[in-house]
């Protein structure tokens, strides 16, 4: 299906340096990236959790936009779902995050582990390059990380691919770049992740930087939009939340016990 808009990537290339060409944004690095371009006024702060001190520090709860770890990787995590057959629950991150991982391989936040890699999305064709981490029903949350750690946020509703057309605003919530608001510059094209062609991916016009991978995106009306995998100097692609369904099945908890 042709994209809208005419920019279309490939050949996104796993662990170059942020600003040498195409990035993945969960390759290791301390290195930030920041952008005020498409920036929008960010709402109050909807509720505070003081066990929350830092996004690689923020308690038992599992969030959107946290930093978690394995073995020299650092991801962030998207949204919480839950497989809608079976009600396990599980959070979301980049498909190329748990394919470096391995299945089975105990991803942790702040040094707990938080549960196994259980399933990844990235293969030939994909609709979206996504990973699930396993978690506790007990860790569940509708919830992400807005512009500070204090700004913790519920997500409103899923924001449907039609929904997301050229020049609407999202924003992404990052680990490592934290919280950035862009404008959609391409919709529904093709892309390779780590050699691998898959479709659906939506290009934003601010970057995202190592460690952002699985980042959450949401849309001016804080609907669950979709996770980033990759990033230019000025530019982040990622997979929508339709394209995350059909590709593993799982919803975003759109309530805080995910019912």
């Amino acid at each position: 299906m042709p994209g809208q808009g005419s920019r279309r990537r490939y050949g996104l290339v796993l662990g170059v340096a942020l600003g040498t060409s195409i990035a993945f944004v969960g390759w290791p690095s301390t290195r930030a990236a920041t952008s005020s371009r498409g920036q929008v006024a960010s709402p109050a702060p909807k509720v505070t959790d003081p066990t929350c001190h830092l996004r690689s520090d923020c308690g038992a709860v599992m969030r959107g936009g946290l930093q978690i770890t394995f073995t020299g990787w650092a991801c962030t995590t998207g949204f919480v779902a839950r497989d809608k057959m079976t009600s396990v629950s599980y959070v979301l991150t980049a498909g190329h995050c748990v394919a470096a991982s391995g299945l089975t391989a105990q991803w942790s936040h702040h040094g707990v582990v938080i549960g196994p890699a259980r399933l990844q999305g990235l293969q030939n064709g994909s609709s979206a390059d996504v990973g699930a981490i396993e978690i506790e029903p007990g860790a569940v949350s509708d919830q992400l990380i807005g512009s500070e750690v204090g700004d913790i946020r519920s997500v409103d509703g899923i924001a449907p691919d039609a929904s997301q057309t050229v020049g609407s605003i999202v924003c992404r919530s990052g680990a490592t770049s934290g919280w950035g608001c862009g404008r959609i510059t391409a919709a529904d094209v093709d892309a390779r992740i780590n050699g691998v062609p898959i479709h659906r991916g939506w290009w934003i016009d601010i970057p995202s930087a190592s460690g952002d991978s699985g980042a959450p995106v949401v849309d001016s009306q804080g609907r669950a939009a979709g996770i980033a995998i990759a990033t230019t100097s000025d530019a982040t692609l990622y997979s929508t939340v339709d394209g995350i369904d059909a590709e593993l099945g799982l919803t975003p908890c759109v309530t805080p016990s995910c019912d």
